[in-house]
């Protein structure tokens, strides 16, 4: 315990210096520079960023903003675990899809989003871009947390003919999951800066990428520095508590074997001490699954 909360001490002592590490090299470029137009005093973006949190125009793009985030970012998610389960379930639908992520993964943004600005109002294109850039990393986050499934232990599952409803959820559910919940929060993360983006380029009104806009237009960059603060600390707050999502998947990634009477666990599926009598023992307690025994001639 000791130990642990040692390191938590340190990571934490780290982070704020990386951070008094930025502060300092936006304090010698302004320093530098010595034009408030070019590079905002610190003081001046705190200012504009305390004053933007009392206005109502501010909480309204903020909302509508984070808002579109959040559906986008579900979206992609929904998305990538369907097109995910036709490439674990058919094999000729993961060389099929590869192409099109390929694709998602290299068009610019900037190019797709312009385009989509002819097809779509500047309320959707955002939106749209959102999902197809945050779509591919996640996709290819759950592909990587299927292939590192316990393959034999779902062969296993088979030949003692365990139903299929228990295999999904007992078996690969609780191996894929806690990997693709410890990168939600970084996915989160990346749509809001994918939106905002997207929300500039469109001139998106009722946002916080159209307050950027505005104050790029009216020269006020210090307001343009204290929107982009706005949007880190969102982005960083979102990714911190999404990502404790994954405490949730503890009692199937190992953590909670101390209450299983010391068996450890394999992608949360209790095993024997022996690999060996894997198979042994889990006919025994008929799999914890409703299984019904090996099938003969197997």
């Amino acid at each position: 315990m000791k130990e642990k909360n040692a390191g938590k001490i340190y990571n934490l002592i780290v982070s704020v210096a990386a951070i008094a590490c930025m502060w300092l090299v936006w304090l010698i470029a302004w320093i530098v520079v010595d034009d408030g137009y070019v590079v905002p005093s610190v003081g001046d973006s705190l200012s504009q960023f305390f004053s933007l949190l009392g206005t109502a125009a501010f909480w309204s793009a903020f909302g509508m903003t984070l808002l579109r985030t959040a559906y986008s970012w579900l979206a992609a998610a929904a998305l990538a675990a369907v097109f995910a389960s036709f490439s674990a379930v058919f094999k000729g639908a993961r060389a099929f899809i590869a192409p099109f992520i390929a694709v998602f993964r290299t068009v610019p943004t900037m190019a797709i989003t312009l385009m989509l600005l002819i097809w779509a109002s500047p309320r959707v294109a955002p939106s749209i871009v959102t999902v197809l850039m945050v779509f591919p990393l996640s996709y290819a986050q759950m592909m990587a947390a299927f292939d590192g499934t316990d393959r034999g232990l779902a062969e296993m599952a088979r030949v003692y003919r365990v139903p299929l409803s228990a295999r999904l959820f007992k078996i690969y559910v609780p191996q894929i999951l806690p990997p693709v919940l410890a990168q939600a929060g970084a996915n989160f993360s990346l749509a809001l800066k994918v939106m905002i983006s997207a929300e500039v380029l469109c001139s998106t009104f009722n946002s916080l990428g159209g307050l950027i806009y505005q104050a790029n237009v009216n020269l006020n960059t210090a307001l343009m520095f204290a929107l982009t603060l706005t949007a880190l600390v969102t982005g960083g707050l979102f990714e911190w508590g999404l990502s404790r999502l994954v405490r949730f998947t503890d009692k199937w990634t190992g953590k909670s074997a101390a209450s299983n009477g010391g068996v450890p666990y394999k992608g949360g599926v209790p095993r024997c001490r022996m690999l060996a009598c894997r198979t042994r023992y889990c006919y025994r307690k008929k799999l914890r699954f409703g299984g019904r025994g090996p099938r003969t001639g197997v």
